[in-house]
């Protein structure tokens, strides 16, 4: 039987019932805090499976006694925690979860770009002061019906806005590396051009990719400049794929651009503490809905089970 510890306690039962079916022992971590380094290179070499978050960090030399194969299981997209060392040894096969928290992300981007449109923050700041007049609004709400939105990404999460901005009749335009792997999206009205197009052209900008060496920094100081004065730009992924302050010295030069962050604030804590009538941030919780948390879990467990299930059949049909 092959051994699991899930580093989360709030794994839930179908998951469990997901593994145990497949003769997979479930342990959950016990510790009060997350584990350490050194505790995560032993759970490693303990268990056959480890389910992880985004928190623990899986670095090359955490492996370099393994010798026998291992699956780590992440609860998440993204898989920038984990060292590319990992991701290319022999003995270790690593599986995220690429659709559970889909939806939840892509209402949370539509969210935040609601509320910049309409000035619900600045609004009910107001409220809050007693000066509840809408005269008071630095300027009048806008509609988010017709305006062009420009997708950086053509992932899960952008096909999902992709439906959504269809309802609003916006025109969508899309960057990606590989427009070819998308040509399905022009159907939907998709219509891929180079980076800087979208951000000359877009009145709402989202950016929905991983963290990679190609995308970090990808919207950097001088990409910032093209945006229209106008716009509103949202992240919901990895802090580092855009330049925070950069972004934020824009924000407070043009009062009419509006930007929504969903993101790990950490080192820019105190640059985010200042209130602003046109930044909102939110602490990387788009994905964090319950309901996206028990599909992640679910997710998590089918993919370990069909990859496990998968490579039996390999090993059946070599012998």
């Amino acid at each position: 039987m092959l051994k699991l510890c899930s580093i989360s306690n709030s794994i839930n039962r179908e998951a469990v019932k997901i593994l145990k079916e497949k003769e997979i022992s479930v342990d959950v971590w016990k510790g009060e805090k997350s584990p350490t380094k050194d505790e995560l290179k032993r759970l490693i070499q303990i268990y056959d499976i480890l389910i992880i978050g985004v928190k623990e960090k899986i670095t090359k030399d955490m492996i370099t006694e393994i010798r026998s194969p291992k699956i780590i299981g992440t609860l998440s997209i993204g898989l920038d925690h984990i060292d590319e060392q990992c991701l290319r040894s022999n003995f270790i096969h690593v599986i995220n979860c690429p659709t559970a928290n889909t939806i939840s992300v892509a209402e949370h981007i539509f969210a935040l770009l609601l509320e910049a449109s309409k000035r619900i923050q600045e609004a009910n700041e107001l409220v809050i002061q007693g000066k509840g007049n809408r005269k008071l609004l630095s300027t009048k709400p806008n509609e988010i019906t017709g305006k062009t939105i420009g997708l950086i990404g053509a992932g899960n999460i952008s096909r999902k806005i992709v439906d959504m901005a269809n309802i609003f009749k916006m025109p969508i335009l899309c960057y990606t590396q590989h427009p070819d792997n998308h040509l399905d999206l022009k159907e939907k009205g998709v219509k891929f051009i180079c980076l800087d197009e979208v951000l000359q052209n877009s009145d709402i900008i989202n950016i929905s990719i991983p963290l990679t060496n190609q995308t970090k920094n990808l919207i950097s100081r001088e990409k910032i400049q093209l945006l229209k004065k106008k716009s509103i730009l949202i992240n919901t992924s990895r802090t580092e794929i855009t330049d925070i302050q950069a972004l934020i010295e824009y924000a407070d030069e043009n009062p009419n651009f509006y930007l929504g962050l969903d993101i790990d604030i950490d080192q820019y804590s105190e640059l985010l503490a200042k209130r602003r009538k046109n930044v909102i941030v939110t602490p990387h919780i788009a994905g964090y809905t319950e309901e996206a948390t028990q599909r992640t879990f679910i997710e998590c467990a089918e993919n370990i089970v069909n990859f496990i299930e998968k490579t039996r059949q390999e090993n059946d049909r070599i012998h």
